[in-house]
């Protein structure tokens, strides 16, 4: 498991892709830039609002979550949380 060492919202300055989604967000999007220690490296991952509201809602803290996971494994409950928040 990761340990977050930051998070925050930003509107990005590049295109960046969502780690729960894997799909890509323009420049000027809101996301959540979230920096991780693992392994002994440090990334920084970024979240749409729809799969931070999906966690929210159905994970618990330190479920572990892979790339593009959440959209894959319940395109349906994406959208229809992606429809609220927008």
């Amino acid at each position: 498991m990761s340990e977050i060492l930051k998070s925050k919202n930003v509107i990005t300055r590049k295109p960046h892709r969502c780690w729960g989604c894997a799909k890509t967000y323009p420049s000027g999007s809101n996301m959540s830039a979230v920096s991780c220690a693992e392994g002994g490296t440090v990334e920084t991952i970024y979240w749409c609002p729809t799969c931070i509201e999906y966690m929210h809602r159905y994970f618990d803290y330190g479920d572990d979550i892979n790339f593009g996971d959440i959209l894959a494994n319940d395109p349906e409950g994406w959208q229809q949380i992606k429809n609220e928040v927008m």
